[in-house]
């Protein structure tokens, strides 16, 4: 009964052997779609890399600051063009009052951003802004009674590095520290009368800001929102025609949604919050404490070009003026 038994293990032994062989040594094309392929067992901490899903490709909000920074080695190129349009203004107790004339602001921030090294983004921005006022109310025309004017140029110039602190994980977002300077560029002293406040083009300060930006992707929604703390040091402070600004908190809300592959519909909540500082003087303050909304779309050209739209709305606000504005932006990876 022994020998019967050994007998038939030897059989099937061999028989596995010449099955295996002959699988190995088989063409993968003869093999049909319904045939796994005989590999080697995969790691349990590489099986778990593959079975992660990673989050679609978007252009990221347009207000907003992203999280994840580029890619090491990487640049890309921003070309956004903005038209802002002024119904109205918030009053001290955040009621909506009269812009006593036609107001409008055209400003085209250049951003180009860069990834020196591993989970580490550097971006500087150069605005150029451009400022239209029209029919002004006589209470407030010029020396010479001018109801009109306009004024452009380069405003401040803000250079900022991020860094990843926490990759996401299935319950926590990834958490990116955020710390930047904004120049004192743009024009924001020696105020002309007649130009109306048209030439206020600058806050007049180097603006610190330290912050963090949150990331997590909740299928099929991607979160994203920015905590910044803006701390300026204002350079014309005794200047009763200079721009001051005050410290303020940023603190911003945006979600995209992938309707394909190219599409992708966005929706942001933006907002600064802005308090009375004792060393602040009282007068022309920027920025105002404000809140809004700005929905968007994304359009993916190529893997190298991408374009976003979308229309920025104040909702409330105190102390400060009132917009709606278009905004367009184009991005170019290198």
């Amino acid at each position: 009964m022994l020998q019967i038994f050994s007998k038939r293990v030897w059989i099937f032994l061999a028989l596995g052997l010449c099955i295996a062989l002959n699988i190995a040594l088989s063409p993968a094309a003869a093999q049909g779609p319904g045939t796994p392929l005989l590999e080697k067992p995969t790691p349990p901490e590489e099986k778990a890399a593959e079975q992660k899903e990673a989050a679609p490709c978007t252009c990221g909000p347009l207000i907003s600051d992203s999280c994840l920074p580029i890619e090491t080695g990487h640049a890309s190129l921003q070309v956004l063009w903005a038209l802002s349009f002024y119904p109205g203004a918030f009053s001290p107790n955040w009621r909506n009052t009269s812009a006593h004339g036609n107001f409008y602001t055209f400003s085209m921030p250049i951003k180009i951003t860069y990834g020196p090294t591993k989970n580490l983004e550097m971006y500087i921005i150069v605005p150029y802004i451009h400022n239209w006022a029209g029919k002004v109310d006589a209470g407030l025309a010029g020396p010479n009674g001018e109801t009109s004017a306009n004024y452009g140029g380069v405003g401040d110039i803000t250079a900022v590095g991020k860094y990843l602190l926490l990759e996401e994980t299935a319950l926590r977002p990834a958490v990116t520290g955020v710390a930047g300077v904004g120049f004192p560029s743009g024009h924001a002293s020696n105020l002309n009368p007649r130009f109306l406040g048209q030439d206020g083009i600058g806050t007049g300060a180097f603006t610190f800001t330290t912050g963090v930006n949150l990331f997590k992707w909740l299928k099929p929604f991607m979160i994203y929102s920015n905590i910044w703390l803006n701390t300026p040091i204002n350079l014309y402070a005794s200047r009763d025609d200079a721009v001051r600004s005050r410290e303020f908190v940023t603190f911003n809300l945006a979600a995209e949604y992938p309707i394909t592959k190219r599409w992708v519909a966005l929706l942001e909540m933006y907002s600064t919050w802005t308090w009375t500082n004792i060393d602040t003087p009282q007068g022309f303050q920027s920025p105002s404490t404000l809140l809004g909304v700005l929905p968007g779309i994304e359009f993916f050209i190529n893997e190298k070009w991408a374009c976003s739209a979308g229309a920025a709305l104040d909702l409330v606000g105190k102390a400060g003026s009132r917009k709606y504005t278009p905004l367009f932006t184009v991005y170019y990876n290198f």
